[in-house]
């Protein structure tokens, strides 16, 4: 059930109309730099890619190029580069940053290292989990064990980070998979787990570490979500178990705080002014006001593991074999849908001007048709191999990371 503030609706109303704008989704993706993209939205309307595809048989599949080891960290586009990170060697010791043409899957780098910290993981995980970030010059890539890493574009060392060396009992045993956010020139990296849990923030042109904060131990898979509140202050939006806590992206300092019982998987999402949360009930909160205030709240509009999707003035919802589509301005659910042949998902969807394209962990996809009264599904595309990462779209083309490969799908005829 949906609650909103009366006294916001009206404000809301005219805020939904500009949604699309001030979020930037009323412009072409050029790049996508961190997981799900800007904000997290998971949103690229202005993207058409195809419909209809079979990674199997090579239809609208421009490449796909093995990867060095494996991964389930999704893919970042910089330009005229697909980024991904891997593991391979020992127990998954060996760790790699590698850089394809985006045009025809060639490698373009590769740059190998040795972990520092514990890389143990669960078989269906990789120490290779986190999705990288990327401020359009460097690229920051966060593994299972700790270690953090920025390299430049042509793939040269810019710094180093073996963050388990001053914090050997930070580890879990599933799989450390909470991605770097960023903002500001400030790499944010949360650690939570059950031994010794901490958030950081770290200057991405030195390696120098900016502030540290504790963090409650418990296992938490949540990535924090870069924000911006009233009079453009930076901050991250970093959840748990138990709260939302808004902190200063330069000082660290706690800003804000809700005992909001927050999802340990799914993760915020950010359309400027509202950041969606999920957990026991999905909560929306307005970030430039005088105070982030929240302004609506629905206990049946919640994603399965997979993070809330934001376009437009839609937030949509995964939910293994069923998508949700709800009002981004009040919460109120519009229609929900049954994806036939979709089962365990943990990529989240991405929103196109083609459709709405959801992942299952085998490899078959669902592309829904949002008709504003109901969820059509339009095609069922093949991947044909697990897939656990959430894809990219710049152009007319998504990128997927599959387990051992990069796989690029666009329009054959283009």
């Amino acid at each position: 059930m949906s609650h909103i503030s009366p006294s916001l609706r009206l404000l809301l109303s005219g805020t939904a109309i500009l949604i699309s704008v001030l979020s930037g989704e009323g412009f072409a993706q050029d790049s996508w730099l961190g997981f799900r993209g800007d904000g997290g939205r998971g949103a690229a309307l202005l993207s058409k890619p195809p419909v209809d595809f079979d990674v199997t048989e090579g239809k609208n599949t421009a490449w796909k190029t093995a990867t060095t080891g494996r991964g389930i960290g999704g893919p970042l586009v910089i330009g005229d580069l697909v980024v991904v990170t891997g593991c391979d060697g020992e127990d998954e010791r060996d760790i790699h940053v590698e850089a394809f043409d985006a045009s025809n899957g060639q490698r373009k780098w590769l740059r190998s290292l040795r972990c520092t910290g514990r890389p143990y993981t669960h078989p269906t995980s990789a120490n290779a989990s986190p999705t990288p970030v990327s401020d359009g010059q460097r690229v920051v890539a966060l593994f299972s064990s700790c270690d953090l890493v920025c390299l430049d574009l042509k793939g040269r060392l810019q710094w180093y980070r073996g963050l388990a060396i001053d914090h050997p009992q930070t580890g879990n045993d599933i799989s450390m998979s909470s991605s770097p956010a960023l903002i500001d020139g400030v790499v944010a990296v949360q650690l939570d787990n059950q031994g010794d849990s901490f958030m950081t923030g770290i200057d991405i042109e030195t390696g120098n570490t900016l502030w540290e904060l504790p963090r409650k131990r418990d296992s938490n898979w949540s990535t924090p979500q870069a924000i911006t509140l009233g009079g453009g202050k930076s901050a991250f939006a970093v959840q748990d178990s138990e709260e939302l806590l808004i902190i200063d992206a330069r000082t660290g300092q706690r800003l804000h705080d809700f005992k909001i019982k927050c999802d340990g998987t799914a993760s915020s999402s950010f359309s400027a002014p509202l950041i969606v949360v999920p957990g026991e009930e999905t909560v929306a909160l307005r970030t430039d006001s005088a105070g982030v205030e929240i302004v609506w709240r629905n206990n049946k509009l919640r994603p399965q593991r997979c993070s809330p999707v934001i376009a437009g003035n839609r937030v949509y919802m995964g939910r293994g074999s069923v998508l949700l589509a709800g009002n981004l301005q009040d919460g109120e659910i519009a229609w929900q849908t049954r994806l036939p042949g979709i089962e365990a998902v943990w990529a989240t969807p991405v929103a196109t001007g083609s459709g709405i394209y959801v992942f299952d962990s085998s490899g078959k996809v669902a592309v829904v048709r949002d008709d504003e009264t109901k969820g059509e599904v339009i095609s069922q595309p093949v991947v044909g191999e697990t897939i656990l990462a959430s894809p990219a779209v710049v152009g007319d083309s998504i990128y997927l990371r599959t387990e051992k490969a990069v796989v690029k799908i666009a329009d054959e005829k283009s």
